[in-house]
């Protein structure tokens, strides 16, 4: 049994997010193998976890939201740093920027998930302006572990580029999603058909994009295709106060169960972002056997091609507008073999199963290189 801390500063459904819902899946799988022995530092009161699955949790103060983020980032690693210097542990796995204060103590056996990347990929002045202190952190953590871990595509040659000549092995294992064992029953609709978006209401998603097709097509006097938007955020009552074109709906914030019925009664799934890791929402909508329209961005290269949808261009509307009335205008058979597409691949590269093993050969990978301490039983 390897000896395991995850440490991360939230797990779904406590805190909202795709590192958030990464943490408690990936704990529970880790913890299913029976290859390692878990524990979980996070801010939330404990349990969290089945106790069949034996988790340890630890439980530190939260990051307090109403002051400044970076250094309550700070604070919250320095409650982390405390907690591991009392445990044995053999490999350290930190979401993010969970481990920052006194990395050098770790970082032998350290595996850093920095996820999506954000800091890397924002768009206009204010926005990379905001980022620069993360964009230091991101090369002072990843350069100080002994493995960081790439969602695939873009993000890997951000990292390599980001660890070059620092002796830190950047490693790639993508993000992951629960595949039905059977393909989900895929019936295209005459008319009309419907794109699903499920996502935060900002700018980087794209939203803007989205809502200039779908004037475009409702200006033609196009009823072939309706625009689903489900999920809240900063620009929702913008939308709504502009008036929504007649072909857009909204479905608002929605529950798991809601969500994966969402993806089961759409012909497709749209997702126009500007920047992204590698979402899990396109993930879960390939895992429902649906075809896919996504940016060309982050990891999504990975998920995406010709036989199961489109990869487009950041920001470019008419690229969409045309990827759109192409699918709208497609052979039922065409569909559905891109649905089939989109779920063959996920089952066959993505789901939890396979990814969790190969975070176990990473943790051996890690641990191979440790001399045991006399309390250690791996």
């Amino acid at each position: 049994m390897i000896r395991v801390v995850l440490c991360t500063d939230g797990v779904f459904p406590h805190a909202v997010g795709g590192m958030q819902r990464h943490s408690r899946l990936l704990a529970e799988h880790l913890a299913a193998t029976g290859r390692v022995e878990l524990t979980v530092i996070h801010p939330h009161a404990a349990p969290l976890f089945d106790p069949a699955l034996k988790i340890h949790e630890i439980v530190v103060a939260p990051i307090d939201t109403t002051k400044l983020y970076l250094a309550e980032l700070w604070r919250y690693s320095d409650r982390v740093a405390e907690v591991l210097k009392g445990l044995d542990a053999a490999v350290i796995i930190s979401q993010g920027f969970c481990v920052w204060k006194d990395i050098d103590l770790f970082r032998e056996r350290l595996v850093v998930h920095p996820h999506g990347l954000e800091m890397l990929q924002a768009m206009g002045v204010r926005e990379k302006l905001v980022n620069v202190p993360f964009r230091y952190l991101l090369r002072y953590v990843t350069r100080r572990s002994r493995y960081v871990v790439s969602l695939g595509g873009r993000l890997t040659r951000m990292l390599e580029d980001v660890t070059r000549g620092s002796g830190s092995t950047v490693v790639t294992i993508p993000n992951a999603v629960e595949v039905p064992n059977a393909m989900v029953p895929y019936a295209p609709k005459d008319s009309p058909m419907r794109l699903l978006f499920v996502g935060r209401f900002a700018f980087n998603k794209g939203l803007d994009v989205l809502m200039s097709v779908a004037r475009r097509l409702e200006k033609e006097g196009n009823t072939d295709v309706v625009f689903d938007l489900a999920g809240g955020g900063p620009l929702l009552a913008t939308y709504q106060s502009m008036g929504l074109p007649g072909n857009v709906n909204l479905l608002g914030r929605v529950d798991d169960e809601r969500l994966f019925r969402s993806y089961e009664e759409c012909d497709a799934f749209l997702l126009p972002t500007r920047f992204e890791g590698m979402p899990t929402v396109v993930l879960e909508a390939m895992a429902r056997s649906r075809p896919i329209f996504v940016s060309d961005v982050g990891a999504t290269a990975e998920l995406v091609d010709k036989h199961n949808g489109y990869l487009l261009p950041k920001g470019d509307a008419d690229a969409l507008y045309k990827a759109v009335v192409e699918f709208s205008r497609s052979p039922v058979e065409r569909r559905r073999s891109m649905a089939r597409a989109s779920w063959e691949r996920a089952a066959d590269r993505f789901q939890w199963r396979k990814v969790t093993t190969e975070f176990v050969r990473l943790a051996e990978r890690v641990n191979e290189g440790r001399a045991p301490s006399v309390n250690s039983n791996t």
